[in-house]
């Protein structure tokens, strides 16, 4: 009967969750905001069930440990690093102040200081995926906004770490009862950092690279999940939490050679238990509850909406951004991110929080998300009004010398080759192409060729030609020339399709092992298809041709008419 039980809370969860993800899309809105309503929709059903929470709240354990490895797998030092200034100088800064202000509000409605701190940093948290989702649906990823609000959004997924350590220690009754949990948590987080760097320098790459030897893409994921989940427990058996561990293991292999495949391959999980963990966030919510919690919810939408938008703004005019961008940061960070929903759930798991405040917070997690999109609308005369003030604020100068380095986009290779497949036919064209030092970036799936092709001093990204990330990675959206050159006919068909749609303009040039896939290759999208069959009959032709004493330009009009014959072929019938 349980398994029934499950089996239809899928389902009905599912199902929701689609209906109100497509309502929200099609309104316009994140559809995170459909999956928390689809949750508290699905929740009205569940109810009658008398469905055990330790089920929904095992749908929520899987999406937060897979949210927190793929942030794990995606956190780049790097970044970090390149964008350090505007971090250090508008990202802590806006966490600190926010936070702290907050804190002071919520202690003066009675709150106890756990709980206090608690919201105080969930209210400083904003959802950097929502963020950037709205940038895109309004074309704004490559206005002047956009390079603050990452920056900000970089330094809020670094606070969430240290945050989720320290919760477990704010259980304790007195000060003294916190400041000995704290130290716990000091610790154990300590320890658990040693031996997962000791892991992640010795053991994980060894075994991600005996794993990939084997070439099977499915002992590979299934690798990548047992540490994002082995570790995640073993956090969790330390004291810390399920989210550290899964961060932390992502963290390790973002550091590897493999990084790129592994996250092809999560994020798929990611999105489908994230759908469950935001819906599941719902499901664990008292809608009357939330009802009875409106004072709360009012005064942390109130917090997020106008007290963060207003810090954050200033912040950014601060640090030497104009008033307008400075508005429009200010406004894409005013909501409640995915993260302090982690932060919320493991404090009500620890019993930081109750489940009143918890109600109150998701209420107005969501009312910020669907506020967010108004404002954002009137974020034009919003800034208007608000310029002369920010104007007036003495602001830091303008760092000049970091726009080019912060900017990541700029760094990567432009105009360059994509070599998917360094056998013997892909080598041949990187031979050439090093001779005549022609830029590319080579894809293969074998690591040891992998690594002896670094050695050589080449760029080179080991993972699947057919994974979406690779080849964003190899830098396909800023390419000249894609060639094809993997065995595999399917993974060459999909890899076209998908670097079709990540670039339009792109110039693809693809093998084809039968005649059947020449269409196919057409049809995805490749610009020219090679049929090494063909082209090794048409190399015979020659030959034979040269033996009879015709002369090398005769041969070669028939060759030219021949090989024009068979692919326009294969064109009309792809048509």
């Amino acid at each position: 009967m349980e398994r029934e039980t499950i089996s239809l809370l899928f389902l009905i969860v599912s199902a929701a969750a689609i209906g109100f993800g497509l309502a929200a899309a099609q309104l316009r809105q994140p559809v995170v905001v459909g999956f928390l309503i689809a949750g508290l929709a699905a929740g009205r059903i569940v109810d009658r069930w008398s469905v055990d929470t330790e089920i929904i709240q095992a749908f929520a354990d899987f999406g937060v440990t897979f949210l927190m490895f793929a942030l794990g797998v995606q956190f780049s030092f790097r970044e970090l690093v390149e964008m350090r200034r505007l971090v250090v100088r508008a990202g802590f800064p806006q966490i600190l102040l926010t936070a702290v202000t907050a804190f002071v509000i919520y202690v003066a409605t009675g709150l106890p200081l756990a709980t206090c701190f608690v919201l105080a940093f969930a209210s400083a948290m904003s959802s950097s995926i929502v963020a950037l989702t709205l940038m895109e649906h309004r074309g704004t990823l490559a206005q002047p906004a956009a390079r603050p609000t990452v920056a900000i959004a970089l330094s809020q997924d670094v606070a969430v770490v240290p945050l989720v350590a320290l919760l477990p220690a704010l259980t304790g009754s007195s000060i003294a009862e916190v400041g000995r949990g704290l130290v716990v948590a000091v610790a154990n987080a300590l320890i658990a950092l040693l031996v997962i760097t000791i892991l992640g320098v010795r053991v994980v790459p060894w075994l991600l690279f005996h794993v990939a030897r084997r070439g099977s893409r499915e002992l590979f994921l299934l690798t990548v999940v047992l540490l994002a989940f082995g570790t995640a427990i073993g956090s969790e058996r330390l004291g810390l939490s399920l989210a550290l561990g899964a961060f932390l293991a992502g963290v390790v292999i973002s550091e590897s050679e493999f990084s790129y495949q592994a996250l092809g391959g999560i994020l798929p999980l990611r999105d489908v238990f994230g759908v469950m963990f935001f819906a599941g966030l719902g499901l664990l919510t008292d809608l009357g509850g939330l009802l009875d919690a409106w004072p709360l919810t009012l005064t942390i939408l109130l917090t997020v909406t106008l007290l963060k938008t207003t810090i954050t703004a200033v912040v950014v005019r601060f640090v030497g951004f104009p008033a307008d961008v400075a508005v429009r940061s200010g406004i894409f960070l005013g909501q409640i991110g995915e993260f302090s929903f982690v932060l919320g759930l493991v404090a009500l798991r620890g019993g930081v929080i109750d489940e009143t405040v918890y109600n109150a917070l998701i209420g107005a997690a969501i009312a910020s998300l669907l506020l967010n999109s108004l404002l954002l609308s009137a974020s034009r005369p919003l800034g208007r009004l608000l310029a002369a003030p920010l104007e007036r604020l003495g602001t830091a100068p303008r760092m000049e010398d970091e726009r080019e380095e912060s900017h990541p986009q700029r760094a990567k290779l432009r105009g360059h080759v994509v070599i998917a497949g360094y056998g013997r036919a892909g080598r041949e064209v990187g031979r050439v192409l090093q001779r005549r030092r022609f830029r590319f970036v080579v894809i293969d799936r074998d690591p040891v060729l992998v690594r002896e092709l670094r050695h050589e001093g080449l760029t080179v990204v080991y993972g699947d030609v057919a994974n979406e990330q690779v080849l964003l990675a190899a830098g396909i959206p800023t390419a000249r020339v894609f060639v094809v050159a993997v065995p595999d006919a399917f993974a060459a068909e999909t890899a076209v399709r998908l670097a079709r749609a990540l670039n339009p303009t792109l110039d693809i040039i693809a093998r084809a092992d039968r005649r059947n896939f020449v269409t196919r290759l057409i049809d995805a999208g490749a610009s020219e298809v090679v049929h090494p069959s063909f082209e090794a009959g048409l190399e015979l032709v020659r030959h034979t041709l040269h033996r009879f004493g015709m002369s090398l330009q005769e041969i070669q009009a028939i060759l030219t008419a021949r090989r024009v014959d068979y692919y326009e072929e294969e064109r009309r019938i792809a048509d």
